[in-house]
C-alpha cells in the first residue's frame, strides 16, 4: 500500500495529488512533527492599503460619472475607513447593481454598504 508524501508543502491551497507528490511506501510516510501547521499565512499589506477616505470618494465619483450606462445625479457617496455607503435614489435593480459593481472594483475599498432606493420609473 502507497502513500503520497507531499514534497512542496508551501503550495497548500493545491489538491495534494495537483501538487509535487513522490509515491512513498505507508512503512515510510511520517506524521508531522508535534506544532507543525499545514496552512500558508501571508502576512503584508495589499498595494491599495491606506487609500485617504477623500481620494477614495474622489476615485468613485469620478468613476461612477464617467460610466456611461450608471446615472449618478441622486446618488451620493460617504467613505469612511475604506468602507463606501452609497445613497440616494436609483430607478430600477439594474441601476442598483451597478452602483455596487462600480464601488467594489475601486482599489481600496473595503465594503459597499448599499443606502439606496429604488424609484421605479424615475417617479
Amino acid at each position: 500500500m502507497y502513500a503520497f508524501k507531499r514534497v512542496c508543502r508551501n503550495l497548500a491551497l493545491l489538491p495534494p495529488l495537483a501538487c509535487c507528490t513522490l509515491p512513498v511506501h505507508a512503512d515510510q510516510a511520517q506524521a508531522p512533527p508535534a506544532g507543525h501547521l499545514n496552512s500558508i499565512v501571508v502576512t503584508g499589506k495589499r498595494p491599495w492599503a491606506g487609500v485617504p477616505d477623500a481620494e477614495l470618494t474622489e476615485r468613485l465619483e469620478t468613476a461612477m460619472h464617467s460610466d456611461r450606462f450608471f446615472y449618478d445625479e441622486h446618488v451620493t457617496v460617504v467613505v469612511k475607513d475604506g468602507v463606501v455607503t452609497l445613497r440616494g435614489i436609483v430607478f430600477d435593480e439594474w441601476d442598483l447593481r451597478n452602483a455596487k459593481r462600480i464601488a467594489r472594483k475601486i482599489p481600496g475599498v473595503k465594503r459597499v454598504i448599499d443606502d439606496l432606493e429604488i424609484k421605479l420609473g424615475g417617479e
